[in-house]
């Protein structure tokens, strides 16, 4: 690694001149890329009171950005993507921690765009297909590099809150920007999203065959595997009071787990996204998520590639989540065998972002 990209990547023997390089014995460790975590909150808490977390002071929320970021780098998550922050705080978020070596490099969506009254209250909420596509212009002025809609709402996904025609063109003013635009859609409303030409569905847990089939080669799948499983550990340490929710987030994580399995069946493009803050996840434990991708059906390496060549294709980032001569010296050195073990992922040793050591 020279002046922040790699300059070599080979043999020995056919290495250039290391002459005052620092050397390092990574025996025991592989070299994996920058790990791109596509579905964050850094305005979020996570833990089991987060949706009201939201609401916390401005500073606090901002405070709270800055740790996540620290923490995502420690991690070797050095690529993530905001989907939402209440008054668009992530666009701060994103432009404070630009080109910092100690935190990602971060895509922003700004704030949510949801139908009146049908998400919690800090989303910008619109009433028409017309407010949405007025709205998603708004957020792009603003400095969003996409576009994030609620389509359904409920636990389970159950009441869809637009129709692909209201959607449309929404996605067409996103799209005619040369931006992106995905959208929240845990059940119905994933078939109206993937019929309105989103770019990506975050959660999903409600795809089918039907609506995966539709997907190949036109919309990425960003399962949050991971919020579900944590639900699911609730009533080990609340005396029984998550008890009722505890089944039902079990029954919801097999479905979710089925439709990660049939995506890949099928051949949808698949990225990592962790939901941290967002969900009761907390930020750095996209590992979690790799884990269960692979429960899910995936084979490690294919994890192992959701998590980050897959997830920097899906923001955009150049590079981001790849190994190659000439690209940013952003790599990470974790014990084991991540191609037999995703656990590994947790066992982070080394972190090198733009080729200064993070951790």
């Amino acid at each position: 690694m020279r002046d922040g990209r790699i300059s070599y990547v080979g043999p020995d023997d056919g290495a250039p001149d290391a002459s005052g390089a620092e050397l390092v014995d990574a025996s025991g460790a592989t070299i994996i890329p920058g790990l791109v975590d596509c579905h964050a909150h850094f305005t979020g808490l996570g833990g089991a009171n987060w949706i009201a977390r939201f609401g916390d002071p401005e500073a606090d929320l901002l405070a709270r950005g800055a740790e996540a970021a620290r923490d995502l780098a420690r991690m070797g998550i050095l690529t993530a993507r905001d989907v939402g922050a209440p008054r668009r705080l992530n666009l701060r978020i994103r432009d404070t921690h630009r080109g910092k070596t100690d935190a990602p490099t971060i895509v922003a969506a700004g704030t949510w765009l949801a139908r009146r009254d049908k998400f919690p209250p800090f989303v910008t909420f619109v009433d028409s297909a017309d407010e949405l596509r007025r709205a998603a212009i708004a957020e792009m002025d603003a400095g969003a590099d996409l576009v994030k809609i609620a389509v359904d709402t409920g636990r389970t996904g159950d009441e869809v809150t637009f129709t692909v025609d209201e959607l449309k063109p929404t996605v067409g003013v996103v799209h005619e920007r040369g931006k992106r635009i995905t959208a929240h859609a845990q059940g119905k409303g994933a078939a109206v999203a993937v019929a309105a030409g989103v770019d990506s569905v975050e959660h999903g847990f409600g795809i089918d065959a039907a609506v995966a089939a539709r997907m190949v080669g036109r919309t990425a799948f960003v399962p949050t595997l991971s919020v579900l499983d944590s639900f699911v550990g609730f009533a080990a340490t609340d005396g029984g009071r998550f008890a009722d929710s505890k089944a039902a987030s079990a029954a919801l994580l097999e479905q979710a787990l089925g439709a990660v399995g049939i995506s890949k069946r099928l051949g949808v493009r698949i990225a990592t996204g962790s939901d941290f803050g967002g969900g009761s996840v907390r930020p750095g434990h996209l590992a979690w998520e790799v884990e269960l991708l692979v429960r899910a059906g995936l084979q490690p390496h294919e994890a192992l590639a959701s998590a980050t060549w897959i997830g920097g294709e899906l923001l955009g980032v150049e590079d981001a989540g790849t190994i190659r001569e000439g690209g940013p010296a952003d790599v990470v050195l974790v014990h084991g065998d991540p191609l037999s073990d995703p656990a590994v992922l947790w066992r982070v040793w080394r972190v090198y972002h733009r080729g200064e050591r993070v951790s």
